[in-house]
């Protein structure tokens, strides 16, 4: 095996999650000298372009979800499910293209089911492997089930980024029917894996010149991400606190936008937000999986609001109250005090093997010898 062979990557755009978990594992194959594409929309490529910046990216296109402005998606999403079964036959034609165009070792797709070669080795990443079902379609579960099971069995190998029971954090997502048998538990992965923390130095710096008694951090899909914006900026605007918000869009304009208590940033580098979670008292985020992992990692309980409808997100907030998450419907924003609720360290008792994603790359790369 060559250092020098290619590896594709191609995560999923359901806001910047799947992409940002897959940080680590692209940092890592860079170190170790492999060349790594990462196929994704616009969205995917402006984002990992900002994080690694001589990131090397193709454009693949993703399913365009479009979410409701209500409370309910499943009738919006079922509406677009066609959308989703074209998407996923273009993705085998392209994913196709870009092995000859590259002659990929390895794929690695994250959530993308389409993004697989029959003469090249493929890892799929999911955490998902049924779907979360409001009451009256519950028997919709269990089929959700054996398709993603079946999905995912086209693959060489499944990772899905999780503890064990008791200490999952997806919950049902993973656990509540038998994993596949291809599928592997890797441990949470997060774009906050490697060292983020400051030096004692670095903490009086940051502090005397970037605090702030509350971080939100928005994410997800419009126009409900926008929606979030908007509420959140209205309720802290009447609140006696200095406030950060994060809003979770790549622009060019990374300007620092200022009105009355509120800072609004587009996006921040990983290093720096990090940073902020850990040494701002109140964190608001959405609930979604990535985010999760990532406030596991840095040890940080959050006031956690759902998209609205997503029932994935509904079911990991209601979930992540064992881990002393604060959970927040976004139609309550108005009348919540953002003022009552300090966020303090988790306490994770799980003792996590820091070096798991590590060894099953390099379980990965050595089949590749064979």
């Amino acid at each position: 095996m060559n250092k020098t062979d290619t590896i594709l990557i191609c995560p999923l755009n359901w806001g910047l999650g799947h992409v940002s978990r897959d940080i680590p594992i692209i940092r890592r194959l860079i170190t170790q000298k492999f060349r790594v594409i990462v196929a994704g929309d616009q969205t995917i490529i402006d984002y990992i372009s900002y994080e690694i910046p001589d990131i090397e990216t193709e454009l693949l296109p993703d399913v365009n979800i479009s979410y409701s402005k209500g409370n309910s998606q499943i009738i919006k999403l079922l509406y677009q499910f066609p959308k989703s079964i074209y998407s996923f036959y273009r993705e085998k034609k392209l994913t196709a293209q870009l092995v000859i165009k590259y002659n990929p070792i390895l794929i690695i797709s994250d959530n993308r089911y389409g993004v697989r070669h029959p003469n090249v080795k493929s890892v799929i990443i999911t955490h998902q492997l049924m779907l979360k079902m409001p009451k009256y379609l519950k028997w919709l579960e269990k089929i959700t089930n054996r398709l993603i099971k079946k999905l995912v069995s086209k693959f060489d190998v499944c990772w899905i980024p999780d503890n064990p029971l008791p200490y999952s954090l997806a919950g049902d997502l993973v656990h509540k029917y038998s994993l596949p048998k291809n599928a592997i538990l890797i441990g949470p992965i997060s774009r906050f894996m490697d060292d983020f923390t400051l030096n004692n130095s670095q903490k009086d710096n940051f502090h005397s010149n970037n605090k702030y008694d509350l971080l939100a951090i928005i994410s997800g899909p419009e126009p409900q991400r926008t929606i979030l914006q908007q509420k959140l900026s209205q309720k802290l605007s009447t609140q006696n606190i200095k406030c950060l918000i994060v809003a979770g869009t790549i622009t060019e304009n990374s300007e620092i936008k200022q009105s009355k208590n509120i800072a609004i940033l587009p996006h921040l580098d990983s290093y720096i937000l990090a940073n902020y979670i850990i040494n701002t008292p109140i964190v608001v985020s959405r609930a979604g999986y990535s985010t999760i992992m990532d406030l596991w990692y840095l040890k940080r309980r959050a006031i956690l609001i759902p998209t609205p409808g997503q029932t994935e997100q509904e079911y990991l907030a209601k979930n992540s109250l064992k881990q002393n998450h604060f959970f927040l419907k976004q139609s309550e924003i108005l009348d919540f005090d953002f003022t009552q609720h300090t966020v303090k360290e988790t306490d994770n008792k799980f003792q996590f093997d820091e070096k798991l994603l590590d060894k099953n790359l390099a379980n990965i790369l050595i089949t590749l010898q064979h």
